[in-house]
């Protein structure tokens, strides 16, 4: 690591150089993060966009991300052959009975690549490029040569057709990012108005990532632990997915365990980028890039993500389950306790030996004979019983108890808002979205108070209770 990495956190070093990534590229800042996030985590990248989107471009941009890049690019078409992407045929080799390709400068010596265009290219290509994305290797005759390829970028402006074996290679694309087309007035007028912008930009030493960081990184990425919030967003997700492909069974969604594994990779390499050991639930909206299918889910895979993050971003749900559970026990004990919780009915005997056979119901044993009368109301439901005061003394200290929980609990996630506000800070969100986690936290907040009204309510109560005097 150079001195000038180490005088600067990974957060800032990473921040600073997608600033200078996405220099010109207006309206792509997200795309250049999650693209340079995945990039690292060494998972594929697909961009699905337009023509002329800059596809091509921020694929270059990428390649950056590291330094002494080895770059192959290719603009795939129908035909194309084996020899564009994985090099000719050694006409040498050949006249001895060995069918082996010369690789070098082509995709199996690339270090980055982007191929354009990715869905027109004959299967020959797409099933060799499956073994290079799933090991990192390329049979090259009888012999398997390692690939040093740490990031592939494809691009399209169409997702695979279906029914042409392609599953299996789109799967492999982890992250899947919408490029469109500029829509902001403002930098549509810069971007008519302003130069071309150039692929060529000049980084200063300490922010690119060498070979061998590059492979240190992994290490440490291992480590990130994914937070309790966080297996309860994606189990959400799961669940909302499931109902979802039953509902919409043309555009069903299949999230595979080896793909969850590489999203949770891609979760832990944020988290270790922005300088956190565990990961969190702002990390959780990354997975917006991750999950959809086709262009017909997006939006509402998306919302379904969203949705799971505000509901469940919040770090003390399982501290306001239990006090939930607890606090309507205590109602329960006092309703009981102080309140007749039913109509107690007058069936003394009176003159004639009766039965009360249950509202609107006595049984005259003298004529077996149903009237159809009501006793009348001894004791109304709702008044209050007679209690002494060592029990009322004992349900007041529980009532005082469980506010004194609830307010623990409000403190606490009071603390939290400012504290999360600057945890949540990460390049790869853009801060718009990052508001969903705060949200969650707010209305936690407002649940919490309604919570804390009614246990007040409790209290005065019990507190307001007369006790019986006998």
């Amino acid at each position: 690591m150079s001195h000038q990495q180490a005088n600067i956190s990974m957060k800032t070093r990473v921040t600073d150089l997608i600033v200078i990534l996405s220099d010109g590229l207006y309206e792509r800042e997200e795309i250049v993060a999650v693209s340079r996030l995945s990039a690292l985590s060494g998972q594929s990248i697909f961009l699905y966009g337009l023509p002329g989107t800059a596809k091509s471009l921020i694929a270059r941009r990428i390649s950056k991300v590291f330094k002494d890049t080895t770059h192959f690019e290719y603009l795939m078409q129908r035909f194309s052959t084996p020899e564009d992407v994985f090099g000719p045929v050694s006409i040498r080799e050949l006249k001895q009975d060995n069918y082996i390709r010369k690789t070098e400068g082509y995709l199996p010596t690339a270090d980055f690549a982007f191929l354009d265009e990715i869905w027109k290219s004959s299967p020959a290509i797409l099933n060799t490029l499956l073994t290079i994305i799933n090991e990192r290797i390329y049979r090259n005759g009888g012999k398997d040569e390692k690939v040093p390829l740490k990031a592939l970028i494809a691009a399209s402006n169409e997702t695979p057709p279906p029914n042409q074996g392609l599953e299996a290679l789109y799967d492999r694309f982890v992250m899947r990012i919408i490029v469109n087309p500029v829509e902001e007035r403002e930098n549509f007028e810069k971007l008519l108005d302003g130069d071309a912008v150039s692929t060529d930009i000049e980084i200063p030493d300490g922010l690119q990532f060498s070979h061998d960081e590059f492979e240190q990184l992994f290490s440490e990425i291992v480590k990130v632990k994914i937070s309790k919030e966080v297996f309860t967003i994606i189990n959400s997700i799961r669940v909302s997915l499931d109902e979802f492909n039953k509902d919409n069974p043309k555009i069903a969604v299949y999230v595979s365990d080896r793909r969850w594994q590489k999203i949770a990779l891609i979760l832990k390499t944020s988290a270790f980028l922005c300088d956190r050991a565990e990961v969190i639930p702002v990390d959780a909206l990354i997975l917006r890039h991750c999950l959809w299918t086709l262009e017909q889910n997006r939006e509402q895979i998306n919302d379904i993500i969203e949705k799971c993050v505000k509901q469940f971003g919040c770090a003390n749900n399982e501290n306001l389950n239990s006090w939930e559970l607890n606090h309507k026990d205590l109602e329960k004990g006092v309703s009981d306790t102080f309140f007749y919780t039913e109509n107690i009915y007058d069936t003394e005997i009176k003159e004639n030996v009766l039965n009360y056979g249950g509202k609107s119901g006595y049984d005259n044993d003298s004529f077996l004979k149903w009237f159809d009368s009501t006793p009348p109301i001894k004791i109304k439901k709702g008044s209050q019983k007679a209690v002494d005061s060592r029990i009322k003394g004992t349900f007041v200290k529980a009532c005082e108890d469980s506010l004194s929980s609830l307010a623990e609990i409000i403190n606490e996630t009071k603390s939290n808002v400012a504290f999360q506000n600057k945890l949540n800070e990460t390049p790869f969100v853009p801060s718009e979205k990052r508001e969903l986690v705060l949200d969650a936290f707010n209305s936690f907040l407002i649940d919490l108070e309604n919570h804390k009204l009614n246990a007040e309510r409790l209290l005065e109560k019990v507190q307001s209770y007369e006790i019986s005097k006998s």
